[in-house]
């Protein structure tokens, strides 16, 4: 059970599940030693939160029958940190529930019909609910609910300037307007940073320390990690990569995609709905190769001021439209001609498939801190 326990953060054990999350299970003396900390002190927290039922222990299953006493791996108990995500996108509502280790327990989604905020909010909680109960669990066995859809960030807390889709929405305090619908602690984050966390915590980025995130959807989104921890900024407006994008020019982001479909005899109303032909054929091959000149330059933005080790391509785009931008950003040699460093790695987005993974990060990523107070 994730149970929530007031009290100072202990960052040693945030670091410890961190590890555990990365590198899979471990014996104490190499946590010890990966953290740099005394083997005394590793074995205290990692007692306290076994009596949590945060982590599991079992015997090394490469010592068994070797002489003396065997040694034993720690790792990340299952139902320990469990947690539910929500993801609302301009059709359809992605719901799901998810262990420690990010593997999903339950998912399920709905067309949205009523886009209007106690509409999509109430099934939201009764699609949650009801995999609970079909799962035997209930709202204390988790450590809260993450909730993500489009927008931008404001200096206003809780607000965000959200797509054409979700203009009605009144502005949102998590804990006063959503809380109510799910029974549990409540996160929300626009959508890219909260896909950013799915790749810290769940993805291809859990061994990766510093790394920028292109989120490429209806819009265009970002996200930056700095020392294995989600930099946010002022006002949560960190990396809003969109920005440098003005929506009145061309742009790589799928509404614009959606556009140039229409302008050329070829109307879709939803990036999913992009037909095979299409999507293989002349239209969408030019749209993404200037789609990609537009992503080298941003990328030389990104390193000339994060230098991160990796930037991460994912997003609501058709996935062989994302694979062909990372796969042409991999290929390059040079980012530009006074840019005198090797390019950074390139990686795709392993989780963006499942945005709702994303929003189940943030309580797994925020309220862990809670969780692990000793």
């Amino acid at each position: 059970m994730g149970v929530i326990v007031s009290g100072t953060i202990n960052q040693t054990a945030k670091r410890l599940v961190t590890l555990l999350r990365s590198e899979g299970a471990m014996s104490r003396v190499q946590i010890a030693s990966a953290l740099n900390v005394q083997p005394s002190t590793i074995t205290r927290l990692v007692n306290d939160l076994f009596k949590k039922g945060l982590l599991s222990e079992a015997p090394d299953p490469d010592r068994q029958g070797q002489r003396g006493y065997p040694s034993k791996l720690v790792s990340l108990r299952r139902e320990g940190l469990m947690s539910a995500g929500v993801f609302v996108d301009p059709g359809t509502l992605f719901t799901c529930l998810v262990d420690s280790h990010g593997e999903l327990l339950s998912e399920e989604t709905k067309p949205i019909v009523d886009r209007h905020f106690e509409a999509v909010m109430g099934d939201a909680g009764r699609m949650i609910a009801g995999q609970m109960n079909r799962l035997g669990l209930a709202a204390d066995d988790f450590i809260g609910c993450g909730i993500s859809y489009p927008g931008q960030h404001t200096e206003m807390p809780g607000k965000v300037l959200r797509t054409t889709y979700l203009a009605d929405w009144p502005d949102i305090d998590a804990r006063k307007d959503l809380e109510p619908f799910f029974g549990m602690p409540v996160h929300q984050l626009n959508d890219a940073k909260a896909a950013c966390l799915a790749e810290l915590l769940f993805g291809v980025c859990k061994p990766i320390h510093n790394f920028c995130y292109v989120w490429l959807s209806y819009g265009i989104g970002g996200a930056a990690v700095i020392d294995h921890s989600l930099y946010l900024g002022r006002d949560l407006t960190s990396a809003e990569f969109g920005g440098l994008f003005p929506k009145s020019k061309p742009r790589p982001s799928g509404q614009d995609l959606l556009d140039t479909l229409t302008r050329a005899g070829k109307p879709t109303s939803r990036l999913e709905d992009i037909e095979p032909d299409i999507l293989a054929g002349p239209i969408v091959a030019e749209w993404t190769e200037r789609a990609v000149e537009q992503l080298r330059w941003l990328s030389l933005v990104i390193m000339r001021t994060f230098a991160p080790d990796a930037i991460v391509i994912g997003g609501r785009l058709p996935n062989p439209i994302l694979d062909r931008i990372c796969g042409a950003l991999s290929a390059l040699t040079d980012l530009d001609e006074d840019y005198v460093h090797q390019p950074p790695a390139f990686l795709r987005a392993a989780v963006d498939s499942k945005p709702q993974m994303g929003a189940a990060a943030l309580p797994a990523y925020f309220q862990t801190n809670s969780a692990l107070s000793v």
